[in-house]
């Protein structure tokens, strides 16, 4: 990545660092782990050349970043390649640093793994001596193009934004390839972990390597534990929800569903029904607030919308979600992607979907109202708005139960809405209520504990009050026995809305 002059030297330690400023700094950023990273018997079921999204420790790498960054660093210009995992780490750093993201196309992805690098030396040799006699690199190999499609992008970038920090999203052997042609050395084999730093800066003539691997930003230790915490307070930017978020992060972070699971047929038959009320046309694009594992987004996909957008503050159900887009083998989960952000502060522009989803997400916010006006902002006049949540009874000491039941089932819960509070709560946003619904669905108990994989305690506690109920309705379910199972009904409140 020659500037001015090309023969300008590298310079590989700080200790060379002068009080001048330097011309331009640039931070070549390795993205998060990704799916296929982590799991190989994913890489096996899914097409070789698949990009895929983030795994759940790759959400809290990049937030980890994102909180760093913020704080550590000045950053004016923020790049990043078109790979999916390089996207979504960069559109997490844009929204800490309230940078845009440019996805320049330019940039290759992945060096693939037959190209090998140029050998210098003998591989059985122990010795440093000869290691300096490196061979040139053949423009016209497979690795030589790779090195020339990769350099050209990058060196115009840092043409066109001279005198700036810039930052740039790389997988892990193109930031490699970077170091290994400042080096001079495409012999060299070069270690580049996930979310690591490596800073490049031209000063006083020359290019000096900063830095490199650089992840300080990545809690160890006692600080692990608190990642969770991390992850779902930052880009909140209230700190009053941050609790609440955390709640979320955590009642869920410890769900694991296998595909099969997710994909029980109970389960899509009521996002099925849901759909069904909702009736949006062909062709719309959809934020899918809320997303949980991701099958509501992919069947928005499949009955004909353009593009839909899940995001969900849980790294675990995100992953989830990820896991089950690259498994679907119609061509229409091309067209699902998913995001990590909590709904009331959402990283998108204004008026960006023709219609946003909330199903069964209200209920986990004291601020419902602050999530619903963030639709409506994000949503274009005439788009839609269609919600599905749980409908409380309207005797208050049912609903009291109910909602006791609930948090005892699920920590991050917060409360039923009776119908009445959520036309409010839509009419409060600015929006017209055009439909409404109410469901009812028999729900087996266990198969209800079952979906949060509640632990033997808290299954005794909801067990033991439902039962203690169940000839006075105590918790307004219409709980009853059946053989050895108990029953209840799950009512769902339906509304849709349009914004004018």
């Amino acid at each position: 990545m020659s500037t001015t002059p090309s023969s300008a030297p590298l310079l590989l330690s700080t200790d060379h660092l002068s009080p001048s400023p330097p011309d331009v700094r640039l931070l070549l950023i390795c993205h998060a782990e990704g799916m296929q990273n982590r799991y190989s018997a994913l890489a096996r079921r899914v097409e070789p050349t698949a990009d895929s999204g983030l795994t759940a420790h790759g959400w809290e790498q990049t937030s980890q970043l994102a909180q760093w960054l913020a704080t550590h660093e000045t950053i004016d210009a923020l790049f990043t390649a078109p790979l999916l995992q390089s996207r979504l780490t960069a559109q997490r750093l844009g929204q800490a640093l309230n940078l845009p993201v440019t996805v320049d196309s330019r940039i290759p992805g992945r060096l693939p793994p037959d190209l090998a690098l140029p050998n210098a030396w003998d591989r059985e040799d122990r010795s440093i001596a000869h290691s300096a006699a490196y061979p040139p690199v053949d423009p016209a190999s497979p690795y030589g193009i790779y090195l020339q499609s990769l350099i050209e992008p990058l060196n115009a970038i840092v043409q066109d934004n001279w005198g700036k920090t810039i930052a740039i999203v790389l997988s892990g052997n193109a930031v490699a390839t970077a170091l290994r042609h400042f080096f001079g050395s495409h012999a060299l084999s070069v270690a580049v972990s996930h979310t690591a730093i490596t800073e490049l800066r031209r000063q006083d003539g020359a290019w000096l390597l900063a830095y490199a691997n650089r992840r300080e930003h990545l809690p160890v230790g006692a600080m692990a534990q608190q990642r969770q915490r991390s992850v779902a307070g930052e880009g909140a930017g209230h700190a009053e929800i941050a609790p609440e978020l955390t709640r979320v992060v955590q009642a869920y972070g410890r769900i694991s569903h296998s595909p099969e699971e997710l994909l029980d047929a109970r389960h899509i038959q009521r996002l099925q029904h849901f759909l069904k009320f909702a009736q949006l046309p062909k062709d719309t694009v959809v934020l899918d607030a809320g997303t949980g594992s991701g099958q509501l987004a992919l069947l928005l996909a499949e009955e004909g919308a353009s593009e839909v957008v899940g995001i969900d503050i849980s790294p675990t159900m995100l992953e989830s979600a990820e896991w089950l887009r690259l498994l679907e083998r119609k061509p229409s989960a091309a067209r699902v992607s998913f995001r990590l952000a909590p709904a009331y502060v959402l990283p998108f522009r204004d008026e960006r979907f023709d219609a946003v989803l909330c199903r069964l997400l209200l209920h986990h916010s004291h601020r419902p109202q602050a999530i619903l006006s963030e639709a409506a902002r994000l949503l274009r006049h005439n788009g839609i708005l269609v919600i599905a949540d749980l409908l409380s009874a309207d005797d208050p000491v049912k609903r009291a139960t109910q909602n006791a039941i609930e948090v005892k089932r699920n920590p991050s819960h917060v409360a039923a809405f009776s119908a009445e509070q959520y036309r409010r709560l839509v009419a409060g946003a600015g929006l017209v209520v055009e439909a409404e619904q109410t469901a009812s669905f028999e729900r087996e108990l266990e198969e209800w504990l079952d979906d949060m994989q509640a632990d033997i305690g808290a299954r005794t506690v909801v067990r033991d009050m439902i039962e203690a109920g169940l000839e006075t309705d105590a918790a307004g379910l219409n709980a009853r026995r059946r053989g050895d199972k108990i029953l209840f009904d799950q009512k769902l409140f339906y509304l849709k809305a349009r914004k004018p």
